[in-house]
């Protein structure tokens, strides 16, 4: 392995060799830049799944993401990676906190192409990108092909970060590939629990404030509606 390797070209293809180099030079290289990076395009995602643009421009979101996405990656990258050093650690995983999540931050590289895809994006399909558009009539000829190519992009552009993942966590861990893959699955899933709980407690507690609310007393009006 060469130790002068340039991580940001050789996590692509050498997962393994280049999360080493990292971790046995400083876990927290370029940390904060990654979780930018990733902030910025995971709350663009969920912006548009909000249909943001109803209550806010392009540009406004645009800023928004900017301001928040070191924070919202940096949070994501710490939150999920302790999940799975405790899970790895029943599967008799080697790495440490800050290992698992280098290895998850430095998967997250191809993640940057998605920022150029977003403006071209912007440029493309303007403010609706934001909007619920009945139809999506902003759709029209060489627009639809130009939304499939680029979705295609984007799908090929996570399964490699996937890839990525997988082969720098199998690294920090030591141990196989499979292992690794089984170490995500049981984290997801553990997480998922507690996110689904959380809301569903959540919603219970809005609902219950909402009935308390409309609720007339009976002892002004004889009774309640």
């Amino acid at each position: 392995m060469k130790d002068d390797m340039n991580p940001w070209l050789s996590i692509w293809t050498q997962p393994r060799a280049t999360i080493a180099q990292i971790v046995k030079g400083n876990p927290n290289r370029s940390l904060w830049l990654l979780a930018w990076m990733y902030g910025f395009v995971s709350l663009l995602n969920f912006f548009q799944s909000m249909t943001l643009g109803n209550s806010m421009g392009a540009v406004g979101i645009f800023i928004t993401a900017i301001l928040l996405a070191p924070i919202y990656g940096y949070l994501s990258f710490s939150i999920w990676s302790w999940f799975v050093t405790w899970v790895g650690a029943l599967f008799r995983g080697q790495g440490r906190f800050k290992a698992i999540r280098c290895a998850y931050a430095w998967s997250c590289v191809p993640i940057f192409v998605n920022i150029p895809l977003w403006l071209l994006m912007v440029l493309l399909f303007g403010p609706q990108l934001f909007l619920n558009v009945p139809d999506a009539h902003f759709l029209i000829g060489w627009k639809v092909l130009a939304l499939f190519v680029i979705s295609l992009m984007k799908v090929v552009i996570a399964v490699w970060s996937l890839v990525i993942y997988i082969n720098a966590l199998a690294e920090v861990q030591q141990y196989s590939a499979i292992r690794a893959i089984f170490n995500i699955i049981v984290a997801a899933v553990i997480l998922g629990v507690i996110l689904f709980v959380a809301w569903s407690l959540l919603l219970h507690t809005s609902n219950s404030a909402a009935i308390s609310t409309f609720t007339i007393p009976s002892s002004k009006f004889g009774g309640t509606l």
